[in-house]
């Protein structure tokens, strides 16, 4: 699912998101970790704030200025504009992964989905559509916070400061990607297999009925 989940990510991320505002972002952040990294350095040389010897500071001024550029490509928006179809009263709706997923779905995003019945095969088509586009935002914010965990981590190893709490309060957060991803996967397998499910049968025509 894991595997599943990023070729959906990679296929469908610039339905949700704004390649101009994702270019924008990314040159805000770039120069933002610039800007980090020469403060740093600046403040290296003439306070030796990191106590440590030339490498060590490097590396960890590098790595810290890396996180602080994450932090801001997290934040920036970088979605597509919103489609006046979604939208009340000009204000954009986004739906969160669970307003996403009708409760009629939740048993087909199972670890062992139960095969899709006819009677719930469009609701799974229109909810995992829905629940990726959610999935692929989350994603797009999660991503980079956690990059600038690991990154912080890093820097905190090259200086000598690594604590065990700091390594466990990093898992927590490296955690979230994965477990989006598989249910990014799960998402795209319950759709598959509401594509490939037989349709229910139509309603009886009134005609039938008067007949019997």
């Amino acid at each position: 699912m894991l595997a599943l989940g990023w070729q959906v990510f990679r296929r469908h991320a610039f339905d949700v998101l704004d390649r101009r505002r994702v270019r924008r972002a990314g040159l805000w952040s770039a120069g933002t970790a610039v800007v980090a990294a020469a403060v740093m350095t600046v403040l290296q040389v003439r306070l030796g704030w990191t106590g440590t010897g030339p490498a060590s500071s490097t590396a960890g001024v590098a790595l810290l200025a890396v996180g602080v550029g994450l932090i801001v490509f997290a934040c920036l928006p970088t979605r597509r504009p919103p489609d006046p179809s979604s939208t009340i009263n000009g204000r954009q709706v986004w739906p969160t992964e669970r307003a996403a997923v009708r409760a009629a779905v939740e048993p087909y995003l199972l670890r062992r989905p139960r095969p899709v019945r006819p009677e719930d095969r469009e609701v799974v088509r229109t909810d995992t559509v829905l629940l990726r586009r959610s999935l692929i935002g989350t994603l797009r914010r999660a991503a980079p916070a956690v990059l600038s965990v690991v990154a912080a981590v890093g820097a905190l190893v090259a200086l000598g400061q690594l604590r065990w709490w700091y390594l466990a309060w990093a898992a927590v957060w490296v955690g979230q990607v994965p477990e989006a991803l598989v249910r990014l996967g799960r998402s795209e397998r319950a759709r598959r297999a509401a594509e490939a499910a037989e349709p229910s049968d139509p309603a009886e025509p009134p005609e039938a009925q008067t007949a019997h």
